[in-house]
């Protein structure tokens, strides 16, 4: 309720103008006073959501901090154990190389060997047929040297025999005979040694000196060698001419 009071138009105007002056100054003095306030209020939000942040911050921190600091142990070992497995796969890679090279060497080496065996085996087989055919000769060699030598044995023993009748005869003769039937009966037995003698000689072998028996060998010079010094030697003993690849035989001292 307003109460009316006459005043003077001036009063009343400059009144009424400071009133209004006042209301002005008083309606900016409250909007200025919420607004700090509400300044006020929004820092200390501000202020409140501010230290909040810091000690989200802080505690992140401290996370990330002990985070890192495992995570820089792992990596550590990581990277320790990265360089490990590299050095790892480079010892691998140069002992892989070292067994493709061993590789290559025993793959050749086999098949040097794989042809050495083939040689041999080829080899082996002319000297097993060689033996066979060797031994077919010397069976058939030592049947008529047996024969040979049963022979030779029997001529040896009638001669013998012949000698002894005729020393025999030459005994008697002696008591009967006079000396000159002696002496031809003696002589005629010395001639029978010589000839013996002579005949042994002439079958002697060069090499071993005994009496050569079927069958006798000989070089291309006709010198005689019995079959067994044969295949012992190469060069003829008597002339040392090379004996031919064949065996030549001495089929008149046969």
């Amino acid at each position: 309720m307003y109460h009316y009071h006459e005043e003077p138009l001036d009063n009343v105007w400059k009144g009424a103008t400071d009133k209004k002056g006042n209301q002005s100054t008083k309606k900016h003095e409250n909007k200025q006073n919420a607004s700090v306030q509400k300044k006020h209020m929004k820092k200390k939000e501000l202020q409140e959501s501010l230290g909040d942040d810091m000690d989200k911050l802080k505690k992140w921190e401290q996370m990330c901090e002990g985070w890192s600091s495992s995570n820089a142990e792992q990596i550590t070992k990581l990277v320790s154990e990265e360089t490990n497995a590299e050095e790892q796969k480079s010892a691998f890679c140069r002992q892989r190389e070292r067994v493709r090279e061993e590789k290559v060497r025993l793959e050749l080496e086999s098949k040097e060997l794989v042809i050495k065996i083939v040689e041999s085996e080829t080899n082996r087989n002319k000297l097993v047929s060689k033996r066979h055919k060797m031994e077919a000769c010397t069976d058939e060699s030592l049947y008529e040297h047996k024969i040979e030598k049963a022979k030779l044995l029997d001529a040896i023993q009638k001669i013998k025999l012949e000698l002894n009748r005729i020393q025999k005869c030459k005994i008697d003769n002696k008591r009967e005979n006079n000396e000159n039937k002696s002496d031809l009966k003696t002589e005629r037995t010395h001639k029978l040694a010589k000839e013996i003698e002579e005949k042994e000689r002439d079958l002697e072998c060069p090499v071993c000196f005994e009496v050569c028996s079927k069958p006798i060998f000989m070089c291309h010079l006709s010198h005689q060698i019995c079959k067994q010094c044969r295949p012992k030697m190469k060069v003829c003993p008597q002339c040392r001419e090379p004996y031919k690849n064949y065996k030549k035989r001495n089929t008149v001292q046969e």
